[in-house]
């Protein structure tokens, strides 16, 4: 489900097959996002461009993988997330808790 690429040292998370991060597909996604972020001092851009919803359990999974990074001296940022998406993240304030960027290129 999540396919994770590395670029400069940074890995690079898109969710595969799949346009939904909701409780249906969260706790897969939110154990192989554990297995990378627990690693020391791993930086992790996970690319939300094809994902066009998300429910609490969604949110739940990406608050947890923050906190599994920064647990291990790691990082973990959002990129390039659909309108629909970011309302949500906003209306949340998780726009504030995450780094949000509009492109993986955008990142240094």
């Amino acid at each position: 489900m999540l396919q994770v690429k590395e670029h400069d040292g940074v890995l690079i998370g898109k969710l595969a097959d799949t346009d939904r991060l909701n409780a249906a597909v969260a706790p897969e996604i939110k154990a192989d996002l554990t297995a990378e972020l627990s690693k020391k001092g791993v930086r992790m851009i996970l690319d939300l461009s094809n994902i066009s919803f998300i429910d609490s359990t969604g949110i739940g999974t990406l608050i947890s993988a923050l906190k599994t990074a920064r647990q291990h001296e790691g990082s973990f940022q959002l990129c390039a997330i659909k309108t629909e998406v970011m309302s949500l993240l906003k209306l949340m304030k998780l726009d504030k808790v995450f780094d949000i960027f509009d492109s993986e290129e955008q990142i240094s």
